[in-house]
């Protein structure tokens, strides 16, 4: 070998060529991280090792969902790939999707389902990364539920939209209440339990349902809805613990 092809590196890094990035403050500080954690390595296979262990974060212990009222998905098609790219959630549930569930979107690594809606706003939309094995496991008018294979019990994965001035489909949220499921959606229902400063009858009918079943909620801690301070977008499940 001609010795001339070959570039010797420091064992280390200095840390000052941090300075010459060009990022944020916190990306210094991360870049930062990653530069001392390689200078005070004992060897590259240790390091390795040590990022084998402690880096992933296994689908079976920890499911990251992300919920996103699109409100027309035609124009923030760019919008989901940002936060599919900043996040990369497992499961990412789209509601509010519209005409858009017709048309055959594609996000990279992501698979999708999809459900039409009642109205132009209508229409829920379920992406899942393609390391994950889903199904459809009921569908119905803005409303979606697959089951996913993460561990020996499957879990039921929902999205759902709920017009305004219209009351939760009761009947189909009933039909799953003995399995293992988390429904997110925009159920355009308000109630004091869960933040709005007034009830609406969706969001009464709703309190009334969740109190006969025992079932909980999965609520924001803040507003969600872009025309008042109330929260609308949250998470329906057999138990929110955790």
């Amino acid at each position: 070998m001609i010795n001339n092809f070959f570039h010797y590196s420091s064992p280390t890094i200095n840390t000052n060529i941090i300075d010459s990035f060009n990022g944020t403050p916190k990306e210094k500080n991360i870049l930062l991280e990653m530069v001392n954690e390689w200078n005070s390595r004992v060897s590259v296979s240790q390091l390795c090792n040590f990022w084998k262990k402690v880096r992933p974060i296994s689908v079976k212990q920890n499911l990251l969902l992300l919920l996103y009222n699109v409100e027309g998905l035609n124009t923030h098609v760019a919008d989901v790939d940002i936060l599919l790219s900043n996040h990369n959630p497992h499961i990412c549930i789209l509601t509010g999707v519209g005409a858009a569930v017709k048309k055959n979107f594609t996000f990279p690594n992501y698979l999708s389902f999809s459900q039409g809606g009642t109205n132009s706003f209508g229409g829920v939309m379920i992406l899942y990364h393609q390391t994950i094995k889903c199904k459809i496991s009921d569908a119905d008018l803005n409303f979606i539920l697959i089951e996913t294979s993460l561990s020996n019990n499957p879990v039921y994965i929902g999205g759902i939209y709920v017009p305004p001035g219209s009351l939760p489909p009761f009947q189909l949220l009933s039909k799953h209440q003995d399995k293992t499921y988390y429904i997110f959606g925009d159920l355009n229902a308000k109630h004091t339990e869960w933040g709005c400063k007034k009830n609406n009858t969706s969001g009464v009918h709703l309190f009334n349902w969740l109190e006969s079943l025992g079932n909980e909620l999965i609520v924001p801690n803040k507003a969600t809805s872009k025309r008042s301070d109330s929260i609308i977008d949250f998470g329906i499940s057999h138990d929110a613990s955790g």
